[in-house]
Formats: structure tokens, C-alpha cells, sequence
């Protein structure tokens, strides 16, 4: 009874805080990643074919995830950008409902049910407050069930084998957006595994779900996809290494002195320590390398380990009093935990982009033509949303380029390495100057910046870039310089349909 009483509060707080968000979100611009897959979705449904008309590194699943509120868009005349706010807010809603369910159906004490619950709304609605729709945003939302199940393990919901199968399939329409993000669920396992020697948890029937659903999109990647095995992944290795930061850049960030924080609260009690907390730590561990291993350092690659770091101190919070030690100090502790791990992303506040907003001046009226020739993808995106633009190119950012073109001048690279690099630059050049040739966009971009994003410290001119194909002098002669704004030259088409 109780437990019911408990569940119903729970839907009552999901339902205020979906008001708020459906309320809240609609008044901001989406990111540059999901406002570019918007776009792309909507040419794929249009005909244009993945990884040959629509050259992006990312493996497919996050296409098949946008086509829901394109067609909506579509069909109810709607904003595509509303569409996408709708659908991330009704999966939020539905996951968490869902968790509420499988919470009530757990011995779980109610006062960590409740926290539990806190931890996820923060997590679906609050931490990705700039990053609204970014796949590890979808992630979460998708294989929470499925986390909080895998590391509840004892504890866990008393579900049948079809619900147990339904989160793991569910879970992996998440964990599937990249590899990567595996080493969650991978890093609970583990966790697990060294604390009970249950070995027979890894078949259990969510976990075996997740394995056939990988193994079932591994086989539609290769039978619907296979430009993405044969050209983009080989090109990714070539050349994604343009894009990692540096160290500092990777480590000095408020999440990882959350994470260390609670590496030291767990070292410190290590005695306390219970297998869900264990499971939940080891869990955050294998966020944690799922963001070093990008290298990156982007706000959205940490979200999952600050989402996992909220569920430890969910955790802990309830029970602390059973802890040893200095109850007020572990307070202190977990209020910092809590703090580095959303205050970061809450100080950004909702995504805002003023280099988008100031090149949107320079068109004047809807469904003009539009490419951009820069590495950053928030110079196009979601400028060309926000204009009703067309986009014109293949590629959302020359992402091949800067990579390809910063080994070949430091020689980093030899034989057939080099030959496969400039064999790079030769197709990516050629693309961009077929797709100025078919498509005549009436705007053009380029980033004119002497030190450009992703290039390092090394020259490169767009303009000298493209002359080497014979064929772009005579195109681009069909283009006027009308200004420029934040290190971006603005041409205009000046020739006739």
C-alpha cells in the first residue's frame, strides 16, 4: 500500500516536471549536433542515401532515432525542432514513469526509491539542459530502466521474462548510439561480478536481450549500411584524431572532481560499501572511461558520468547514517559530488550559439541555398534551421579534412598512410566542389579565421583548398564577397538558376 502511495507521488512530481519542461525547452534553439541530424533525417527520408549523399561519422541508429519527429513535423505541419523537444520529452516521461513502476515492485526502501527518482528526473530534465536530445541524452533516457535494474541486481523488481526482455531491448536502442557507451553497463557488471562471483547474472534475459540487439544491428549496419564499414569508419581512423583535446582540457572539468570525490568517499568507507553501490560506482567508472576514451573533453560526453554520479549519491544519501565516520563531512562531500556534477552544465545554461545567430543575418528569406565550409559545426548548425534554409552539401563540417591535412604537413604519416591521406583530401575536395557545381547554394560560409577550430597551429585557406580541382574556378565565379562577421566571409551567388 504504501508502495503504491509512493508511486503515485512519484507520477505526480514526472507530471509537474514534464509541464515544466514541455514549458521550458521550446523557447531555446536544440544544439548544433541534433539540429544537423534534423536536417540530414530529412533528406534521408527524401531519398538521399546514408554515408554516400549524407557523409557523417556517426554510426546510423541516431538517424533511425530522428525519424519519428520528422514525420510528425510533417505530418501535423509543425516545427521539426518542436517535433524533436515533444519526442525527448514524452521518452523522458515514459522511462521515468517506467522506473517508477519497476522501483515499486522492488524491495527497495522507500526513502531510496524516492531519491532514486530525484536523481533520474535531474538526470532526463536538468542535466542536459544544454544538451538537449545529444545521444548520450538519449542514451540515458533509453537504458536507465535497464541500469538501475543491472545494478539493483538482488534488489532489483520482481518483473516476468517479457518485461526483463523489453529493457534490455529498449537499453540498447540507447547504448547502441555508440560503442562507446557500452562500458556503462559494462562497468556495472564487472562491479558486480568482483563482489558476489555470480557469474550466471551475465545471462540473465536483459542482459541477453542487449547481446542479440547488438548483434542484430551489427548485421543491419552491414546489409543496409555498408558505406559506413567500408569507407567511413576506415576515414574515421585516418583522420578523427584532429578532434581529441588536450589533457588539461580532457581532466580539468567539475564532473571529474566529482567522480574523484566519490572515489575517495568509497575508499574511505569502503566497508559500507553495499553491491548496489558498488554496482552504481562501477558504473560511473566505466562512464568515466567511455569519456576519456573519446578524448574529446565535450560537455555532452560527460553527461552520462554525471548522471551515474547522482545515482551514487542517491544512493548514499538515505543511508548515511550508517555510515562510519563524520556524518557532517560525508554531507559536505556529497553536496559537492551533486554540485560539480550539475553545476557545470546548469551555469551553461540553455544552448545559445551567437556565431549562428550573427550569420543568420546574411539570409534573408527562407529556403535559400546554404553551405558552410568550416570544421565547426556550430557555424552552420542550427543557423540553417533557424532561417529555414536549405542545406546544400554532403558533409555536415568537413570533418575529414582537418585531420588528413594536420598529418600530411607534420609528417605524420608514411607510405601508404600518406598515399590513403591524401587519397582523403583528393575525394573530400572533390565532394565539396561536386556538390557547389549540382547544388549552386545561394549562400556561402567559410571560415576565414587565421587559427581555426580542430586545425591546431597549422595554415589552411578553404578557397586555396578547392582551386586545386579544375573545375571550382569557373563555379566560384559565380560568387560576390557581400561581408563578413566573426572571422566568417560571406559570398553570394550572383549567376542565375
Amino acid at each position: 500500500m504504501a508502495s503504491d502511495i509512493q508511486a503515485r507521488n512519484g507520477l505526480i512530481a514526472l507530471a509537474l516536471t514534464v509541464v515544466a519542461a514541455a514549458l521550458f525547452f521550446p523557447w531555446f534553439p536544440l544544439n548544433h549536433d541534433t539540429s544537423w541530424y534534423l536536417l540530414s533525417t530529412d533528406k534521408w527520408l527524401d531519398g538521399a542515401s546514408l554515408y554516400r549523399d549524407i557523409m557523417e561519422i556517426s554510426p546510423p541508429l541516431v538517424f533511425y532515432h530522428t525519424v519519428p519527429s520528422v514525420l510528425v513535423s510533417r505530418f501535423l505541419g509543425a516545427s521539426p525542432e518542436y517535433s524533436f523537444i515533444g519526442y525527448c520529452i514524452v521518452l523522458a516521461a515514459l522511462s521515468a514513469a517506467w522506473i517508477i513502476r519497476l522501483l515499486a515492485m522492488s524491495p527497495v526502501a522507500a526513502a531510496q526509491r524516492t531519491m532514486l527518482l530525484v536523481a533520474v528526473l535531474a538526470a532526463f530534465f536538468v542535466l542536459p539542459i544544454a544538451e538537449f536530445g545529444q545521444r548520450e541524452h538519449l542514451m540515458l533516457m533509453l537504458a536507465m530502466p535497464y541500469l538501475l535494474v543491472l545494478a539493483l541486481g538482488d534488489l532489483g523488481p520482481q518483473a516476468g521474462p517479457a518485461e526483463k526482455i523489453a529493457i534490455g531491448l529498449v537499453a540498447a536502442l540507447g547504448l547502441m548510439l555508440k560503442p562507446y557507451l557500452l562500458l556503462i553497463p559494462a562497468g556495472i557488471l564487472l562491479a558486480r561480478l568482483a563482489r558476489d562471483r555470480q557469474w550466471q547474472r551475465l545471462f540473465d534475459w536483459p542482459n541477453l536481450a542487449l547481446g542479440a540487439a547488438l548483434l542484430g544491428y551489427v548485421g543491419l549496419i552491414a546489409l543496409a549500411h555498408p558505406a559506413y564499414l567500408a569507407d567511413i569508419v576506415p576515414t574515421g581512423r585516418l583522420v578523427y584524431s584532429a578532434y581529441e583535446t588536450n589533457p588539461l582540457g580532457l581532466w580539468l572539468r567539475p564532473e571529474i572532481g566529482a567522480a574523484l570525490i566519490a572515489g575517495w568517499i568509497a575508499l574511505r568507507h569502503r566497508t559500507a560499501l553495499d553491491p548496489v553501490l558498488t554496482a552504481l560506482l562501477g558504473g560511473a567508472a566505466g562512464a568515466l572511461a567511455c569519456y576519456v576514451i573519446q578524448h574529446k573533453g565535450w560537455d555532452y560526453h560527460v553527461l552520462p558520468l554525471a548522471a551515474l554520479l547522482l545515482l551514487v549519491v542517491a544512493w548514499i544519501v538515505p543511508q548515511r547514517e550508517s555510515w562510519r565516520g563524520n556524518d557532517r563531512l560525508l554531507a559536505v562531500l556529497l553536496g559537492a559530488v551533486v554540485l560539480l556534477a550539475l553545476g557545470h552544465q546548469i551555469a551553461r545554461g540553455p544552448y545559445r550559439n551567437p556565431l549562428a545567430d550573427d550569420l543568420a543575418a546574411f539570409v534573408p528569406a527562407p529556403g535559400m541555398r546554404i553551405t558552410v565550409l568550416s570544421a565547426d559545426f556550430a557555424a552552420a548548425f542550427p543557423m540553417v534551421n533557424q532561417v529555414s534554409g536549405r542545406w546544400v552539401s554532403r558533409y555536415p563540417v568537413p570533418w575529414m579534412v582537418p585531420g588528413a591535412h594536420i598529418r600530411l604537413r607534420r609528417g605524420d604519416c608514411a607510405g601508404q598512410v600518406c598515399r590513403d591521406l591524401a587519397g582523403v583530401l583528393d575525394r573530400a575536395r572533390g565532394n565539396m566542389v561536386g556538390d557547389l557545381i549540382a547544388y549552386r547554394p545561394e549562400r556561402v560560409f567559410i571560415d576565414e579565421n587565421r587559427r581555426k577550430l580542430f586545425f591546431g597551429d597549422e595554415p589552411f585557406d578553404y578557397l586555396a583548398f578547392l582551386r586545386q580541382d579544375a573545375r571550382f574556378a569557373p563555379a566560384w565565379s559565380c560568387y560576390a564577397r557581400i561581408g563578413s562577421r566573426r572571422g566568417y566571409g560571406v559570398w553570394a551567388r550572383t549567376c542565375g538558376e
